[in-house]
């Protein structure tokens, strides 16, 4: 808190005082009465009051938890013992939050009084954000004196990024009998139609289809494969990070991450994190609600982090779950989340890359440049693929639904190779 006299209170002192000045060092009445009324705004406003001062009681954002582009409110509540004539409030806010209206509110509050005041601002981009300051500017009647405060806003928002919808599911090699959304490759019970055949001694009586042993004359029977579920690893790359603004590949790559994370928990699958940054952070793959808040805030925290070191510093293999299938979304630049991938496809993990494209080469180096980084992508994948790693290029303005797609499409060719 600071208390200052305005440019007005110097203004009336010059002209008050320097009119009394005046007269006494010329001997003239007259100057008395130009400043006489200066001396009586000044003492009128010292009985008034000097310096009011409000309080923040409460202070409170409306979610903690945002999806980017919604709105966000910042509710406080101020109060002063006194009446302030003249009160300004003012927020400042980062770059990465936009407001719907004005950052300045100039009100007057009466003495032993509240008044609820509320600032709306939009999340133009994920990550953790919130408002940083809140300025209280109190001034006289006069307008002669001002008390300022500046109040730190500690409380912050998780801004997650816009997820995609996802309908359909990459086809896995393992799964676990656990009920869920994949099709296995046994028969059983399920929804999913695998063949028909005449009855066989020893199969369960329920599994007579009526109609059709009817039309054909004999005991027909439909076989199905059972709906299962699976255990995924979301191996993400934040060592290096590509492009600039709000189109980078940790951007990206956080985005796609969530997608397959919110897509893959609804099918029943258990959902596990795997951050290789200047450390490693590991998340047990989990079921649930709580596992999704979890990983998505060990996502934002990525961003947030990127950089630091953590306590580990090699990929736990051994706590991933045996039969894992481990989803890496990489521009595969860097040599060590390569070895990685490599370690843990020899280990029996079905291993499978989502590239995000980077946009960034051509703006930095010329057509040759280029052609050159084209190349030595296509030798990565080459390279993983003789690995038994699957690498899909993914176009961040598209959206991930048709290359999960196209990615089914490869992998049923890519598992029938000899």
């Amino acid at each position: 808190m600071s208390r200052h006299f305005t440019s007005r209170f110097w203004l009336f002192v010059l002209f008050g005082w320097g009119s009394i000045c005046f007269a006494v060092i010329f001997k003239e009445v007259e100057p008395i009465a130009v400043g006489l009324p200066f001396i009586w705004v000044l003492v009128f406003s010292l009985v008034d009051g000097w310096w009011p001062a409000a309080s923040v009681d409460e202070l409170s954002l409306s979610s903690d938890r945002i999806i980017e582009g919604d709105k966000i409110v910042l509710e406080m509540v101020v109060s002063s013992s006194r009446a302030v004539p003249w009160l300004e409030i003012e927020v400042q806010i980062p770059a990465d939050l936009d407001t719907t209206g004005s950052l300045r509110l100039v009100a007057s509050l009466p003495a032993d009084s509240l008044r609820e005041v509320k600032f709306e601002f939009v999340a133009n981009r994920w990550g953790v954000t919130g408002p940083q300051w809140i300025t209280l500017v109190g001034r006289d009647r006069l307008g002669l004196t001002e008390n300022v405060q500046h109040i730190a806003i500690a409380n912050r928002v998780r801004v997650h990024p816009p997820t995609e919808r996802l309908t359909s599911l990459v086809p896995l090699d393992k799964t676990r009998q656990v009920t869920g959304d994949h099709r296995s490759k046994r028969r059983g019970g399920g929804t999913e139609l695998a063949e028909v055949r005449p009855y066989r001694g020893g199969d369960p009586v329920r599994m007579i289809h009526s109609r059709l042993s009817a039309r054909r004359g004999t005991p027909m029977v439909l076989e199905r494969h059972p709906d299962q579920s699976a255990d995924i690893v979301i191996f993400v790359d934040s060592v290096q990070d590509v492009g600039s603004d709000l189109d980078t590949t940790l951007r990206w790559t956080v985005t796609a991450a969530i997608a397959l994370t919110q897509r893959h928990l609804r099918s029943m699958d258990r959902v596990g994190i795997l951050d290789r940054g200047a450390g490693v952070r590991w998340l047990q793959p989990e079921l649930g609600r709580m596992a999704l808040h979890n990983i998505v805030d060990a996502l934002l925290s990525t961003v947030v982090l990127q950089g630091r070191s953590s306590d580990e510093q090699v990929v736990p293999v051994a706590r991933i779950p045996r039969g894992a299938t481990v989803f890496c979304i990489s521009p595969l630049i860097s040599v060590v989340i390569r070895q990685d991938l490599v370690g843990l496809r020899r280990r029996g993990h079905e291993v499978i890359v989502i590239r995000p494209n980077q946009a960034t080469v051509a703006e930095a180096g010329s057509e040759l440049a280029e052609r050159v980084f084209r190349v030595g992508n296509e030798i990565t994948r080459r390279s993983l693929a003789e690995q038994g790693i699957v690498v899909i290029a993914w176009n961040p303005s598209e959206p991930l639904e048709p290359t999960l797609q196209r990615m089914g499409q490869h992998l049923g060719r890519f598992r029938t190779k000899p």
